[in-house]
């Protein structure tokens, strides 16, 4: 996979794949906050089935969690 880095763009798209490696934490894990509503996520396409996380929305779950 292509390493995804975060841009100047606040509306930027990413993965849950993406969005993992951004984070250093696997897809299982991910997907549980997901789950949970830990991190805030848009489905697209024909039935909600692509997820993709703002890149705003990965900064403020970082800023939440990871910095103190």
């Amino acid at each position: 996979m292509t390493e995804k880095r975060m841009t100047n763009n606040p509306n930027q798209l990413f993965t849950a794949a993406e969005a993992a490696a951004i984070l250093n934490v696997s897809l299982k894990t991910l997907q549980g906050w997901l789950k949970a509503n830990k991190l805030p996520y848009t489905k697209l396409g024909n039935g909600g089935r692509l997820i993709r996380i703002r890149q705003q929305d990965l900064e403020a779950f970082i800023d939440k969690n990871y910095t103190k």
